[in-house]
């Protein structure tokens, strides 16, 4: 199954022992394709209803026999059953198929709102069958998904770990905004993501939403929204997992919650360690290197109170981690603290939610220089960043038959210090040196979904954005920008078997205080932070075609995007064998392509899954680079 939020339609019939005509007793339990009970689903025979327990049981009584009973539940196939006297009945939903689903947004919270862009959803029984280790490994078999480096993120730098969605990329930085629960993944301080924050027996389902989704989301959506789900309160559940493998690695995660009257609450832990492997090639290493060793601990606990027309949470998430990254003198740890809490209700014939965070989060990092041979290091510099944060968010929709109505504000603030002592060839300690600086941010956005005439959905949103960042060196201006990103898309079905859709955007990012402030290297190569940059302009469209056909069912979407003033890192000097490097705003990254998505049902417990991502993504008009004219984006 690889869509957004849907309700099912392939029809899985079971026919059931024909009896007299009398009154049926049916009960039985709902559960899914891994066999896991499925909590929730509505079975229904006419006006007789009824809904699963948490183990997924279910009875009806006094059923008309040999009337149809239908069974549903979000994200699964309908399944119609027969009626007629029986107990223990089993009846297994199916994902549904690509084409017969609505496709969403990644909500901003309770309200979703329908739109036609290109959303795929990795569930949680996709997750438990992976083979790969972690959630950014998963989603790499999402069409368009993209990260800067090629190792898995239990072992790489976190300063590498940042998101591109079709070929929207430049340097290491993250353009695509990763959330959990509404609340943001990337790290305050320089955007990259931590994908082991949230522990994988508490995901329900991962939504990716391919394009730029400024409008709504604002400068972190450049390239699209990533969207991680934890498992709602409303029913008893516990989930746990362990794994084990090569090079002394060990993985425990679990997940329960509960609910009573209207209370609820829920916990979530995870843990992980390995002693990795060594990253240099066998035909160039040397004594200085090591394993790239990693251990996290992360966690979260909630609760909250659901009044029917209000309801109310708050959550305390933790998460500390260290690795080493292939030398003794290289390693760099984190450790995460954020509190939480939401609230929602009813108004003015219309649904509030107002959601707000604030935390801390201290990164330290080391740096050395490998001599010739490989055989000794040194030590260059080390970094302490102590960074807190705050955001807050609320917003208002109402909907009626035909139009979906969104408006809502939008702020945050990041206070950030880089905190380095250098080394000199000699050994010598010099500093500390102190650089950073206080990025503050505020918005007000609005979208409207319109049903003209029957068939044809439009939806258009915008979204203004004020961006200020202050840097802790009074002898550097501040820096601020303000910039409007609108959005207009289309979606039209032309007939049962298939529909079309398009979509116009634009979009910005405003550069991090990583690429304002802070310094690093990788061997001998030096990169400095650019405390000018300005933010990045994308231009976009998109467009495609959704067809089903007797339990075949593709997607084909093809786009285009233009980045300008992409950040990336441009060389100015080579001495010798020392390279220095700087964060420039560039000219235009054009990035086009097209995404292949496909299902077959070749049985009613068996489907076929294909999908395809082609992406050609260059640098193009760049009189101010002309050396990178032409190049590919790495």
């Amino acid at each position: 199954m690889r869509t957004a939020v849907f309700t099912a339609v392939f029809v899985l019939v079971s026919s059931l022992v024909a009896a007299p005509a009398y009154a049926a007793h049916v009960a039985g339990t709902v559960v899914d394709g891994s066999g896991a009970p499925i909590g929730g689903a509505t079975v229904a025979a006419g006006t007789i209803t009824a809904t699963t327990a948490d183990d997924g049981s279910f009875v009806l009584a006094d059923v008309p026999n040999g009337s149809q009973i239908r069974i549903t539940a979000p994200g699964f196939a309908t399944a119609l059953l027969v009626a007629a006297d029986v107990e223990g009945v089993r009846v297994t939903l199916q994902p549904a198929p690509l084409f017969n689903t609505v496709v969403v947004t990644a909500s901003r919270g309770a309200a979703r709102l329908a739109t036609p862009e290109a959303t795929t959803v990795v569930t949680s029984a996709e997750l438990l069958a992976s083979a790969a280790g972690s959630l950014d490994d998963v989603l790499r078999n999402t069409p368009g998904f993209s990260l800067f480096r090629r190792s898995s993120s239990r072992v790489s730098n976190p300063t590498t770990q940042g998101v591109t969605l079709r070929g929207v990329s430049g340097s290491g930085a993250s353009r695509t905004l990763v959330l959990a629960d509404g609340l943001p993944l990337n790290d305050p301080f320089g955007s990259w993501v931590y994908w082991n924050r949230i522990p994988q027996a508490a995901v329900e389902r991962v939504e990716v939403v391919r394009g730029a989704a400024g409008d709504l989301y604002g400068a972190d959506a450049l390239g699209g929204v990533v969207q991680v789900l934890t498992f709602q309160p409303g029913r008893t559940r516990f989930r746990a997992m362990g794994e084990a493998g090569s090079h002394d690695t060990a993985r425990f995660s679990g997940f329960g919650g509960t609910q009573r009257g209207p209370w609820n609450v829920d916990a979530a832990g995870e843990w992980l360690r390995t002693d990795g492997v060594v990253t240099v090639g066998e035909e160039v290493r040397g004594l200085v290197d090591v394993r790239a060793d990693s251990d996290y601990t992360t966690g979260f606990l909630g609760g909250g109170v659901n009044q029917g027309a209000w309801h109310a949470s708050a959550r305390l998430s933790l998460y500390a981690e260290e690795r080493g990254n292939g030398t003794p003198r290289t390693v760099n740890t984190t450790d995460w603290t954020q509190a939480s809490g939401e609230a929602a209700g009813s108004v003015g014939d219309g649904a509030w939610q107002a959601r707000a965070s604030v935390g801390t989060q201290t990164y330290d990092q080391t740096f050395s220089a490998v001599l010739a041979g490989r055989a000794t290091e040194r030590l260059t510099f080390e970094q302490s960043i102590p960074s807190s944060f705050s955001t807050g968010a609320a917003q208002w929709t109402k909907g009626t038959s035909k139009t979906v109505w969104l408006l809502g504000v939008e702020a945050k603030r990041t206070e950030s210090t880089v905190e380095e002592l250098r080394y000199s060839v000699a050994g010598v300690q010099s500093g500390p040196f102190l650089l950073g600086g206080t990025e503050q941010s505020g918005a007000m956005f609005a979208r409207v979904s319109v049903i003209p005439v029957e068939r044809l959905t439009l939806t258009m949103g915008m979204r203004g954005d004020f961006w200020q960042s202050t840097p802790l060196d009074a002898a550097l201006a501040t820096h601020s920008a303000s910039f409007f990103s609108p959005r207009a898309a289309a979606a039209w079905t032309l007939s049962p078997a298939a529909s079309v859709h398009a979509s116009v955007y634009r979009a910005h990012r405003t550069p991090t205080l990583n690429e304002l402030h802070r310094g690093f290297s990788v061997g001998n190569a030096v990169t400095n932070p650019n405390p000018e940059l300005d933010p990045e302009q994308l231009t976009g469209m998109d467009g495609g075609i959704l067809w089903s056909w007797h339990g075949v069912s593709a997607r084909a979407t093809g786009f285009w995007n233009e980045l300008d003033g992409a950040v990336t890192n441009v060389t100015t000097s080579i001495v010798g064998t020392q390279i220095t490097r700087q964060r420039q705003n560039t000219d235009t990254v054009r990035a086009r392509g097209i995404e292949l998505e496909g299902d077959v049902r070749v049985h009613q417990r068996w489907m076929l899954g294909a999908l395809a991502g082609f992406t050609r993504s260059r640098f193009v008009d760049a009189p101010a680079q002309p050396a990178i004219e032409g190049k590919r984006v790495p």
